[in-house]
């Protein structure tokens, strides 16, 4: 009769309650997978042989476009557009692809470290590069500006005399993983982590650890956090 009455007053009995935490557990539980790739710098990647779809002009982006961009069409807020502007003055590059004088796509680069807040964070071999936070306008999806910002970035690399671009991409990001692999990109290893509010679990694959072997402390300067560097990129 006492089960009987903690049901029905609407409380769990307490041989359900460690099923029932278990369950919330689960919908708390969250997997993500990250595969990083590679792929050299070949002499046909000249910046004569980049095409460029028909209205769009590419362009190396200054502070000024950055601050200009609409959240919309580039997916950078207040926020973001200060950080970029943070990330220009460490060195990074961003690549922006404008239609009608209005930015529709940016691909940031970074030329010391493979980057991922609150993921990873390793440096770069001599002669790498590493693309990041691309985003196309909904509006202009569909005319491969991702390609074509990454053949922008190539061509770049190959007047600078550098080797290899490295990239990444969620398992689900379907979009990306197939403009990496129109590249003739390679896997180079795998990030997993695991996470629920309050706790995170990341693992890099030896493989990873293998191309990339020197672990960069995080500052957290450039990805909002509250760390300061001289070189937090």
């Amino acid at each position: 009769m006492e089960a009987l009455s903690e049901t029905v007053s609407g409380r769990i009995p307490w041989w359900q309650r460690p099923r029932k935490l278990a369950g919330r557990m689960r919908r708390r539980f969250t997997l993500d997978t990250f595969d990083v790739f590679k792929r050299p710098v070949r002499p046909e990647h000249t910046r004569e042989g980049l095409e460029i779809p028909s209205s769009y002009t590419f362009e190396w982006g200054t502070a000024d476009d950055i601050e200009r961009c609409a959240d919309f069409h580039t997916e950078l807020d207040a926020n973001e557009r200060r950080l970029g502007v943070e990330r220009l003055g460490f060195g990074h590059l961003v690549v922006v692809g404008k239609h009608d004088g209005q930015a529709v796509f940016t691909m940031w680069a970074n030329p010391r470290n493979l980057n991922v807040p609150g993921l990873v964070k390793r440096r770069l071999r001599p002669g790498q590069w590493f693309i990041y936070k691309a985003y196309t306008s909904p509006e202009h999806r569909g005319r491969k500006l991702y390609e074509t910002g990454m053949r922008f970035v190539l061509a770049e690399m190959l007047e600078r005399g550098l080797q290899e671009l490295v990239g990444y991409a969620h398992v689900k990001k379907r979009v990306s993983r197939k403009g990496l692999a129109r590249l003739d990109f390679t896997s180079v290893g795998r990030v997993v982590q695991w996470h629920m509010p309050g706790w995170a679990h990341t693992r890099v694959s030896p493989e990873l650890v293998a191309a990339f072997p020197e672990v960069v402390p995080r500052s957290g300067a450039l990805d909002g956090g509250d760390g300061a560097s001289e070189r937090p990129a």
